[in-house]
């Protein structure tokens, strides 16, 4: 890709810590390696999501013939338009990244994935001010968009209703093969595994069974989670005896022992076989076991398993009238289940500690956003109580 061709741009300044000449590639990929260097507790899925968003600048600069230090307000304004509202040249695929067919988007974002690529944008030319290649960030002046952080202002998340639809209909799915029913139990596994230890969906994808702990307790034996290089890069522990039941029944069909063992060969999410290896059941359970060894072990992957199973519980309502549940369903994604998480457990327990240390929130407002209840029981306490006198 031929990179913008632009002289002495406005903003631009001769850092005396980069190369001469730098092009947009090389400061991109020299701020990359500056943000991944060892010792900051970068994850892997913020990396690749760092990398994603240099990628875009790259794009962007090109096709609007831009050099990056020669941006102004214009330009990121222009950006974060392209972002929220892309034309259909900037739409297609965003994982063949070496590929001549490669688009920075799949579609609009969302108001909150716009804002974080912003914020990672930004986080880019704030770089390149502080190694003097340019004289100021040019999305400084934006204006910075903050979602609502009060109590009870976490909308994305399901009632017990959405959840009760989504098993149902996955224990009714047709599964007329062997690997259709082994596919049934695993997409009922993600789904309980997700709302039942709240874990985000990278952190899914990376589990391995020698993640999973039991340890004793003053209450006695309890299993958890351990979440390794966890957001944040510090290993982090996570109590999972509520999916320990949902997680067994899916190691039983499997023909392993209930409990997780260290040395079993079978991902924890597996990937389904495809090809001659579908067309027919194993015979025994270790040849099941080793075609279960590949995981599902993107975010995307789960995402593909998550929206199949609200998709089809959002079209069961939709044939029995609930159309309300059904649309909040259709739009439900699979982090919606981190936030069900909280929602529901801060119902059942009234603990903000609790949610925030199962959901390892730093900020205990974060917690707090969940509060729904809140609020209506503020409501109902009020009702009736706060008359004008007569």
């Amino acid at each position: 890709m031929k990179p913008p061709t632009l002289a002495a741009p406005a903003n631009a300044l001769a850092s005396p810590v980069l190369p001469a000449g730098a092009d947009d590639a090389e400061l991109v990929r020299r701020w990359l390696e500056a943000k991944l260097a060892a010792g900051l507790g970068i994850r892997p899925n913020t990396a690749s999501q760092y990398a994603l968003e240099g990628r875009r600048l790259l794009w962007f600069a090109h096709a609007t013939d831009r050099h990056l230090q020669a941006w102004g307000l214009a330009d990121a304004q222009a950006y974060l338009r392209l972002l929220r509202a892309p034309p259909p040249a900037a739409i297609g695929d965003t994982r063949s990244q070496d590929s001549a067919a490669w688009r920075p988007l799949r579609g609009p974002l969302s108001e909150a994935s716009a804002r974080q690529s912003a914020l990672i944008a930004s986080s880019f030319f704030k770089w390149l001010v502080g190694v003097q290649a340019i004289r100021v960030n040019p999305f400084s002046a934006l204006p910075r968009s903050r979602r609502p952080r009060g109590p009870g202002s976490q909308h994305h998340f399901l009632e017990l209703d959405h959840l009760r639809a989504v098993f149902e209909t996955l224990a009714a799915r047709p599964t007329p093969t062997f690997w259709d029913r082994i596919q049934a139990a695993r997409d009922r596994l993600v789904i309980a595994l997700a709302f039942q230890t709240g874990l985000r969906a990278s952190e899914l994808a990376a589990l391995v069974w020698g993640d999973f702990e039991r340890r004793q307790g003053r209450h006695g034996p309890y299993w958890v989670i351990v979440v390794r290089h966890a957001k944040g890069g510090d290993d982090q522990v996570v109590p999972c005896g509520s999916a320990m039941e949902e997680l067994a029944r899916f190691r039983r069909l499997l023909g392993l022992s209930p409990e997780p063992r260290l040395t079993d060969g079978t991902a924890v999410i597996p990937a389904m076989p495809g090809g001659k290896r579908r067309a027919t059941a194993p015979h025994d359970s270790l040849t099941l076991q080793r075609l279960l060894a590949r995981p599902v072990a993107t975010r995307q992957g789960l995402y593909g398993i998550v929206r199949r199973a609200f998709g089809d519980a959002a079209g069961q309502l939709t044939q029995r009238g609930d159309v309300e549940l059904a649309n909040k369903l259709q739009q439900a994604s699979t982090h919606w289940l981190r936030h069900t998480t909280a929602t529901q457990m801060l119902r059942a327990t009234g603990s903000l500690t609790d949610v925030q240390a199962l959901l390892r929130h730093r900020d205990i407002n974060t917690s707090r956003t969940y509060a729904h209840e809140a609020v209506e029981d503020v409501a109902a306490a009020v009702a009736g109580v706060l008359q004008i006198p007569r």
